[in-house]
C-alpha cells in the first residue's frame, strides 16, 4: 500500500493517477476524505499532516510514502509526517522539496528541515527537487485579464519551470521501482525560458497581446508585502528571482526523461491546459 498525502493537489493528484495506472494500491490521505473519488485500489484516509494525533491510522498496513507538504507550516508538517512513518514502519518515504534548497531560496528553506529530518530518520529515502511549478504562473492571471500585461523581477534571465504531472510520474516511478533509495533528483522542465518567452507562449495560446514588465527587487518586495504575503516568503522568492536575472537557475537536468521515459511538459502544454484562468 501506497500512501499519498497531499492527493487532492495537483503533483499529489498526479502521482495518484500515475500509481493507479499502473496497478498499485493506493490510499490517499486527505482533510475531506469525500473529495476522492475512490475505485479499485484507491481508498480515502482522513488525516490532517498539521495535527500528529490523525497520522497513525493512515498509516496501517502502508510501504511506502509520497510526502507533499504546502501548508503554512511545511517544517511541522513534514516532521510529523516523517514521525508517524516512522513509529508505523514504514519502509519508503518519498519527499517532495524544492531545487531551491542548496541556495536556501524559492520554497528551499522551507524543506530544508524536512530533508535533514529524513536522512537522520531510520527510513529508507528518496527526495524530489522540483524546480518552480508552471503552475506559478497564475499568480499573473489577474494582471493579464485587466491590463495584458504580468510583473516580474526577473529581467532576460531563464528558469527551467517544471509541469506538476511530470513531478507525480516521476514520484510514481520512484516509489515503486528499485534503486532510488538515498537518492536525491533534481527535476526540472525541457527548456528554461524567459519571462518574455512566456509573454510570446501565453499571447499565442490565448490570442491576444501578453507582455512581461520587468520590475525592480524592491518593487517586488513591496507588492508582495502588501499583499499579505509573510516575509520570510517575500524574501526566499525575491532572492530566487534575484539568481533567475543572474542566470543562475538556467539549469536543464534530463531526470524526467531519463526516469519517465518521455519528455517533460513544456510551458506551452501547460499554457493550453488553463487557458480558461487566464480569462
Amino acid at each position: 500500500m501506497i500512501l499519498v498525502i497531499g492527493a487532492t493537489g495537483k503533483v499529489g493528484g498526479s502521482a495518484v493517477r500515475h500509481l493507479g495506472d499502473g496497478g498499485h494500491r493506493v490510499r490517499a490521505l486527505t482533510r475531506d476524505p469525500s473529495k476522492v473519488a475512490t475505485g479499485p485500489g484507491l481508498e480515502a484516509a482522513f488525516g490532517d499532516i498539521d495535527r500528529a494525533e490523525t497520522l497513525p491510522p493512515a498509516m496501517e498496513g502502508v510501504d511506502a510514502v509520497f510526502l507533499v507538504a504546502g501548508g503554512w507550516d511545511i517544517p511541522g508538517e513534514e516532521a510529523n509526517v516523517i514521525g508517524a512513518a516512522e513509529a508505523a514502519g514504514v519502509r519508503h518515504i518519498v519527499l517532495c522539496s524544492s531545487l531551491g534548497v542548496e541556495h536556501n531560496v524559492a520554497s528551499g528553506p522551507f524543506h530544508r528541515p524536512g530533508e535533514e529530518r529524513l536522512r537522520a530518520s531510520s527510513l529508507s529515502w528518496t527526495i524530489l527537487r522540483p524546480s518552480v511549478y508552471m503552475a506559478n504562473a497564475l499568480m499573473w492571471a489577474e494582471s493579464i485579464k485587466a491590463q495584458g500585461v504580468f510583473y516580474e523581477p526577473t529581467g532576460d534571465g531563464a528558469h527551467a519551470m517544471i509541469h506538476h504531472d511530470d513531478i507525480g510520474a516521476v514520484a510514481a516511478t520512484v516509489l515503486t521501482g528499485d534503486g532510488h533509495e538515498g537518492r536525491t533528483y533534481e527535476l526540472t522542465g525541457p527548456a528554461a525560458v524567459t519571462a518574455a518567452q512566456c509573454a510570446e507562449t501565453l499571447s499565442a495560446v490565448l490570442g491576444r497581446p501578453v507582455q512581461h514588465v520587468d520590475v525592480s527587487d524592491e518593487a517586488f518586495r513591496a507588492g508582495m508585502s502588501a499583499s499579505g504575503a509573510p516575509e520570510v516568503l517575500v524574501d526566499s522568492l525575491a532572492r530566487y528571482y534575484a539568481m533567475v536575472k543572474a542566470g543562475d537557475f538556467a539549469m536543464v537536468t534530463a531526470t524526467v526523461p531519463e526516469l519517465v521515459g518521455r519528455p517533460g511538459h513544456t510551458f506551452e502544454n501547460w499554457a493550453t491546459e488553463n487557458v480558461a484562468a487566464f480569462g
